[in-house]
């Protein structure tokens, strides 16, 4: 229920917002590109991506059920990624 909550809270509809770490980190590895950090509250950083939430929303949903398949590199990569961005406020 708590992806669905994320969706529906959304203003706009044609990119995916999260502000979980490691499922953005999730969505990198498997081949979603982040297009900016939202920092409007401080508490929380907000990943927004370029892709649809239908794409980021299916490759979540493989994650969860153990079907997604991507290389341990490229998640430890876009672990990397994330780190690096929100540290050097880029």
């Amino acid at each position: 229920m708590w992806l669905f909550k994320e969706i529906i809270e959304m203003k706009d509809l044609s990119k995916y917002k999260s502000n979980d770490f490691y499922l953005s980190a999730v969505c990198m590895s498997a081949g979603c590109h982040l297009e900016s950090l939202n920092r409007e509250n401080r508490d929380f950083v907000e990943f927004v991506f370029k892709d649809s939430p239908d794409k980021c929303i299916s490759i979540i949903s493989k994650h969860w059920t153990g079907t997604l398949k991507v290389s341990s590199k490229k998640l430890i990569e876009a672990i990397n990624q994330l780190k690096t961005r929100i540290h050097s406020n880029v």
